[in-house]
């Protein structure tokens, strides 16, 4: 390798320092008014049923504590599989889907993750 370029890691940041750049620029710059973002984050506390959300938090919760106990870093869908078959030795089926379309919810809502786009 030519000595030149350096260590390329320096020079091309990974996609998480992309995303807080454009965010710290878009602070800076403005990009959207506090009203836009208030707004925006009224909308997305909504997307929940209202009569259920402490449901749904539950669940999702309940999801992290275990992928945190696993030392989970990433949802993927063997993370999701794992943890389903693991609490299918506890839960009938009927819960089981219950808390996976809670979960599911949660994850796009609060991590932007969707977990339907997964094959299995």
């Amino acid at each position: 390798m030519n000595e030149s370029y350096g260590n390329m890691e320096n020079i091309f940041p990974t996609p998480p320092d992309i995303t807080e750049q454009i965010n710290s620029m878009c602070t800076m710059n403005n990009c959207e008014s506090e009203e836009i973002v208030e707004a925006a984050n009224i909308a997305i506390s909504n997307l929940l049923p209202t009569k259920s959300r402490s449901l749904y938090d539950i669940a999702y919760n309940r999801f992290k504590k275990w992928c945190a106990e696993k030392n989970v870093q990433v949802y993927s869908e063997n993370v999701l599989l794992a943890y389903f078959s693991e609490n299918a030795k506890n839960y009938k089926s009927s819960t089981l889907w219950a808390q996976y379309s809670m979960v599911k919810s949660c994850l796009i809502i609060y991590d932007n993750i969707d977990i339907s786009k997964f094959p299995n």
